[in-house]
């Protein structure tokens, strides 16, 4: 497959990855709504599990297909580009205040998961029990964020998801993103790989940047959305919620479907996606609004870390 081909393939890729994504959260908000769930709670469980599912499909695509490193980058590149691209990107949109129970407990939470999902990869593998772990604190997580918002309900989520339609059609909306997805995931992944093979760049130089910035594609889309809304809540609980889905969920259910491994070459990968969480959290106890000033740090944080990506792997070496 020639660079041309691989790259067309993983554009298509992406693409339909992201009406999947689109497609899904559409559908998925509506039900939650039905349910009656706050906007910080559909930020983190709906739209970041709707966000996420690209980063599920493409590792669990990645890691059936023998690329285990490639599903791992993806989702530590994701989490990355999530704070420093696409919460940088909505803090230069307007300004994002973030809730005290957000920045004294959620952000918390995401930090210290970051830290267990580390741990775990100290061996550089994650096994099958270990994946069972994550899922397990998936739930504890779900369970805790729809107890703890319950509250919240009160706000008005016309303004977030819209008049309400039957549930039938949300279900198709869900079940037509879930069959775009898997088909997205599948051609992202075959372009990917071939793409990184052909240049010469590792398969998880290709999962932490490209197919990382092409999966957070939908992150972006939903950040941007409900920053110019003004929906601070679902702007910050969108990007906490999905960084903790990708450790938990995806790397979960990845590892129980293939247990995953990586290079140790990779390590300085998972300390930079710490580095950037604990930034987030130091910075919102400290200010708990974020600006364009500390967003301009995140967006430059971000670029240094994709330069340095490939200038320790340059294409050839």
């Amino acid at each position: 497959m020639t660079q041309i081909i691989s790259a067309a393939y993983l554009l298509v890729g992406l693409v339909v990855l992201i009406v999947g994504a689109d497609a899904l959260v559409r559908g998925a908000a509506q039900l939650a709504k039905h349910l009656g769930l706050s906007p910080f709670a559909i930020g983190v469980i709906v739209v970041a599990f709707g966000t996420s599912a690209p980063e599920l499909f493409a590792s669990i695509g990645a890691a059936v297909q023998g690329e285990t490193e490639l599903a791992i980058g993806n989702v530590v590149g994701s989490n990355i580009a999530n704070i420093g691209l696409i919460l940088g990107i909505g803090g230069m949109l307007i300004a994002i205040p973030v809730q005290s129970k957000v920045r004294k407990v959620e952000i918390p939470i995401m930090v210290a998961l970051t830290i267990v999902t580390m741990v775990l990869l100290t061996d550089v593998v994650i096994s099958r029990f270990e994946g069972g772990l994550l899922l397990a604190f998936l739930v504890a997580y779900v369970l805790y964020i729809i107890k703890a918002h319950s509250e919240d309900i009160e706000h008005e989520l016309d303004e977030t998801v819209g008049e309400i339609k039957p549930i039938w059609v949300d279900l198709i909306y869900v079940i037509a993103g879930i069959a775009g997805l898997g088909l997205g995931a599948r051609v992202l992944v075959l372009g990917a790989t071939d793409l990184a093979q052909s240049i010469g760049i590792s398969a998880a130089i290709i999962g932490t940047t490209i197919v990382a910035f092409g999966t957070s594609v939908p992150e972006l889309a939903a950040t941007a959305r409900a920053a110019m809304t003004k929906q601070s809540d679902m702007a910050v609980g969108s990007i906490v919620g999905s960084n903790v889905f990708n450790l938990l969920s995806v790397l979960g259910v990845t590892a129980i479907i293939k247990p995953l491994s990586m290079d140790h070459t990779m390590d300085w990968h998972l300390y930079v996606m710490l580095g950037i969480a604990l930034l987030l959290m130091l910075w919102v106890i400290v200010r708990p609004v974020i600006r364009r000033g500390f967003a301009l740090i995140l967006l430059v944080v971000y670029v240094g870390y994709v330069i340095v990506s490939y200038a320790v792997n340059p294409a050839g070496s």
